[in-house]
């Protein structure tokens, strides 16, 4: 009987794919802690790539968070760490993600695209 590993090669690749999938379906990515490497790091750095709005955790001290300043110079907002008030800080992200929400409702539905729910009857 084999053993489940976490580090085997394909769990690695799922997860990074995985990533992929969860930055697309995102409005508003947000990074607490990133090394310069690693499912964090991909993740965050696709969903740059996708366009998706990239707030990053910016601590008093940068030492210890490498790849949270390097998400900052790539393109991520920074959200200043530690705050007084959290509601002040993430009230615009939540107003960005709602209005984003909104926009994509609005937009027509495209009869040629295929639905996830859609029978062989149909």
């Amino acid at each position: 009987m084999s053993q489940f590993h976490p580090d085997a090669p394909w769990v690695v690749s799922r997860a990074m794919e995985r990533n992929k999938v969860v930055t697309g379906l995102a409005q508003v990515v947000i990074v607490a802690e990133a090394d310069t490497k690693g499912g964090t790091w991909e993740g965050a750095n696709g969903a740059l790539k996708q366009g998706r709005p990239l707030y990053v955790r910016q601590a008093a001290s940068s030492q210890s968070l490498a790849g949270n300043e390097t998400l900052i110079e790539r393109g991520g907002h920074p959200l200043p760490w530690p705050t007084e008030n959290i509601a002040d800080i993430l009230s615009p992200l939540l107003q960005e993600s709602a209005a984003l929400q909104h926009q994509q409702s609005e937009l027509p539905a495209r009869s040629e695209q295929l639905s996830l729910f859609a029978t062989s009857n149909e």
